[in-house]
């Protein structure tokens, strides 16, 4: 009798305080895993990047391929629902203080879950350090030498028109990361992205975002409003992502070596507009701008301002908040420069290139 009294009483606090202790340690997991990591980056490139999150790209992303719609779009509006409906339901019963708390369980789960499966690789080493690229003197002179390189390429490989499809694009991309990552001597991660469009693309439209992998599911998502001359970037730009890249800036890079390589001059032409218009944020503040930017052929300043009008039409006070709701993610997680990092593929390709005696390819 005393022993089944026990077990009730013991039953019964379990009951109240399994949230509360599932919250608290799975923060306290966090912690101690960010705070190690962090101050290990080869650890969790041997042990997270290369074998832990090898593991699940290869088991996750395979199995949300087959899903023809976004699982990603679907778990958020799912999950935004059940959070206003688990809300409201804890306010009619006046459990307060128990609904804030399974709410917070909740929130921790997904913060678990979102490290576990992606996030833990913004703490790898940097791409400098993997490659031991050379370091770039910080002046206008050899910004000057390699925005001049950028235009003499864009110039180069302009077309008018786009000749693939998306399907012949994703295998197109594919084919070149597994090349790069054989030449650079890193082990390719077996995953399958394939492109997906949201089926509410205002989500990204109001939000100015091109593409987005979705970390949950090991999904590439691509904005349907884009144009043709961005879509090859973008989608190699999120395929490194799922490949583990983190930083914006190093997904950027990798996008730029891969679709430079292309044989398709309209996927090779869309790194380099890409990478020009980072290359004319960064110099625009330099004397000699204005003579530089008149060696850019119109045709590619056409395609600038058609990339323009899409955005336009989008700006607004959401997407300022978004933007700035982003840059503190990014800092969150030392991604040093916040939002700013898009703009340090600059900094990669004058690297690169210094390390490679000016080449690209």
């Amino acid at each position: 009798m005393q022993s089944a009294k026990w077990l009730r009483h013991f039953k019964s606090m379990v009951g109240n305080h399994f949230v509360l202790a599932l919250s608290i340690l799975s923060a306290l997991f966090l912690f101690v895993a960010l705070s190690t990591f962090s101050r290990f980056p080869q650890l969790v490139e041997w042990l997270y990047a290369r074998r832990v999150y090898a593991l699940i790209a290869r088991i996750l992303s395979p199995l949300s391929a087959a899903i023809p719609f976004s699982v990603s779009e679907i778990s958020l509006y799912i999950g935004l629902l059940g959070a206003v409906f688990w809300g409201i339901r804890g306010i009619v019963r006046r459990r307060f203080i128990r609904t804030v708390l399974e709410l917070c369980a909740g929130a921790a789960l997904l913060a678990l879950w979102f490290y576990l499966a992606w996030g833990f690789n913004y703490l790898r080493p940097t791409i400098e350090q993997q490659l031991q690229l050379a370091a770039v003197a910080p002046d206008s002179l050899a910004l000057r030498e390699n925005f001049l390189w950028c235009i003499e390429q864009a110039n180069a490989t302009w077309q008018p028109a786009s000749p693939w499809t998306l399907p012949d694009l994703d295998n197109e991309i594919e084919r070149h990361y597994d090349e790069v990552f054989a030449e650079l001597g890193w082990p390719c991660i077996s995953g399958h992205w394939p492109p997906k469009f949201l089926i509410v693309p205002a989500l990204l439209d109001y939000t100015l975002t091109s593409g987005i992998f979705g970390p949950f599911f090991h999904e590439v998502h691509l904005n349907s409003h884009l144009l043709p001359v961005e879509m090859p970037f973008v989608l190699a730009h999120e395929k490194a992502h799922g490949r583990g890249f983190a930083r914006e800036s190093e997904a950027s890079f990798l996008a730029v070596l891969v679709c430079s390589r292309s044989s398709n001059q309209a996927v090779r032409y869309s790194a380099y507009f890409a990478l020009l218009g980072r290359f004319m944020n960064r110099y625009r503040l330099f004397a000699g701008f204005d003579s530089l930017e008149h060696t850019i052929r119109p045709e590619i300043i056409t395609d600038f301002e058609a990339v323009w009008r899409r955005y336009e039409k989008y700006m607004g006070p959401f997407a300022e908040i978004s933007h700035k709701s982003y840059d503190l993610y990014l800092r969150a997680n030392q991604v040093e420069g916040g939002a700013a990092n898009y703009g340090d593929v600059v900094e990669l390709v004058m690297r690169w290139r210094k390390s490679n005696n000016g080449l690209m390819e």
